[in-house]
């Protein structure tokens, strides 16, 4: 799909029909049109790292649709829907979804634990308690020796060596989580096309 598509069905369509037909069902732009393939083999091994099912991953930003659905850093609300590597310096990024209640409990309690009451960590971490409190664990924010850190750090280290680009992990609680960030993302674009 192209940019202009997009826009269309940005002026067409409900932001959930938009989500989930779009951002969670639709090819996935990195494996039918840069890789060629491959997309079960990169989910399953994720999946089976984090002992979760393929079903709960989703390939997310512009490496699913082939451009990014990110405003502009101004602030100003604007969406320049940048293309997939657009930046002839760095390659953009693979970003990935792992919707599993388990999944962030488990991570919480873990990280709880591992962390208890250390206000070195929690004081200079407001974008994970951001991220947290929106039913998203970002793996960029945890600290660099958690166990999850480690895990994820295998299947992230051989596919960023396989695909040279960098691989964003986020785990969401629910699909509530999920859609609600992505279909109010949607909003945004939609109110900025009216302008």
């Amino acid at each position: 799909m192209t940019k202009k598509e997009f826009i269309k069905i940005c002026k067409l369509n409900k932001p959930d029909v938009i989500v989930q037909k779009h951002i969670i069902e639709d090819d996935t732009y990195f494996f039918s049109e840069i890789i060629k393939g491959n997309e079960f083999e990169f989910k399953k091994d994720i999946a089976n790292i984090l002992s979760v099912h393929i079903r709960d991953l989703v390939i997310v930003g512009s490496g699913k649709l082939g451009f990014s659905l990110k405003p502009d850093k101004s602030g100003t609300g604007l969406y320049l829907f940048k293309k997939f590597d657009h930046d002839t310096s760095k390659k953009s990024d693979l970003d990935v979804g792992v919707v599993s209640s388990n999944l962030f409990d488990k991570e919480m309690k873990n990280l709880y634990d591992f962390m208890g009451f250390h206000r070195s960590f929690w004081d200079t971490k407001k974008d994970f308690a951001k991220y947290t409190l929106k039913g998203r664990i970002a793996i960029r924010f945890l600290p660099s020796s958690f166990k999850l850190t480690d895990e994820v750090k295998k299947v992230v280290e051989k596919y960023k060596m396989e695909y040279g680009r960098e691989i964003n992990i986020e785990i969401y609680k629910s699909w509530h989580y999920f859609e609600t960030y992505h279909r109010e993302n949607i909003k945004n674009i939609q109110i900025n096309l009216l302008k």
